[in-house]
């Protein structure tokens, strides 16, 4: 079995790594493109030593029998015309914002094995949410493979197609969006007297615990929230005035506009 990765960009990067932690394919069998990888002058780590590497698109998709493009939606359209002659009979899986099945069809054919992933930065870490869609003609066992790939980037969901842009917006944004607020916490603890880096390490590690209980408990962030507001304590005063600065619908509209986004880039 041999995997080609178009695209070593962040995300490409941490695939490539997933699958390498987790020996789900031997290096010799994964050939990556790349121009900035494959330029003589580019320094290589040793960690990719036995992985071929190339600037030719059409060459790795050809000697692949799964292929992922890890690139730009921008740039979708002429990888795609790249490697439409050699990848019509591989598992082709697009990690590209907004482009449906529908496009890679126009170059793959309509029975193409075609998958669509939305995966997450914090891939990068081992923590990922990517999000997959398969097409009616990937079989049992090419699932089973891809859903490998991904579970080691951290975990995974099934999504129908059409809900795609919306897990664009949430998790595949989201990142951002929570990075903004570790930002914003710690703003304040240094506002308030703390040194920047004990307050940095108090916020993440709060957002980090937060999601933690929310995962591994089970209960309803809401009922989590109450939990912590007491009576006319501290955290109730500052839910309040989240609640009046339009906290809760600045997260929705962000989430919303972000989706929309998707869309627009699936035209």
């Amino acid at each position: 079995m041999k995997l080609a990765i178009i695209g070593l960009g962040n995300m490409g990067k941490a695939i490539l790594n997933g699958i390498l932690k987790q020996k789900l394919i031997k290096p010799e069998n994964i050939i990556a493109a790349d121009k900035k990888f494959a330029d003589p002058d580019f320094e290589n780590t040793d960690e990719y030593a036995s992985v071929t590497v190339t600037a030719d698109n059409c060459l790795a998709a050809q000697e692949a029998d799964y292929i992922i493009l890890a690139v730009k939606p921008q740039i979708i359209n002429l990888v795609l015309e790249d490697i439409k002659k050699v990848a019509a009979a591989k598992v082709v899986i697009s990690i590209a914002a907004g482009v449906k099945t529908e496009l890679l069809a126009k170059y793959f054919g309509s029975r193409a094995k075609i998958v669509r992933v939305m995966p997450n930065t914090p891939a990068l870490v081992a923590a990922g949410m990517s999000a997959i869609y398969y097409s009616p003609a990937v079989e049992a066992d090419e699932k089973a493979f891809v859903d490998q790939i991904f579970n080691s980037l951290g975990k995974t969901v099934k999504v129908k197609e059409s809900e795609m842009d919306a897990v664009t917006g949430l998790s595949g944004s989201g990142p951002a969006f929570v990075y903004i607020f570790i930002e914003a916490l710690s703003d304040a603890g240094v506002l308030k007297g703390l040194d920047r880096k004990k307050a940095l390490k108090l916020a993440a590690q709060t957002v980090k615990g937060g999601a933690e209980m929310v995962l591994s408990s089970g209960k309803h962030p809401a009922e989590l929230k109450d939990m912590v507001c007491s009576p006319a304590g501290t955290t109730i005063t500052g839910v309040a005035t989240l609640e009046e600065q339009g906290f809760r619908s600045s997260v929705v509209q962000a989430v919303k506009t972000a989706a929309e986004r998707s869309e627009e880039l699936g035209k």
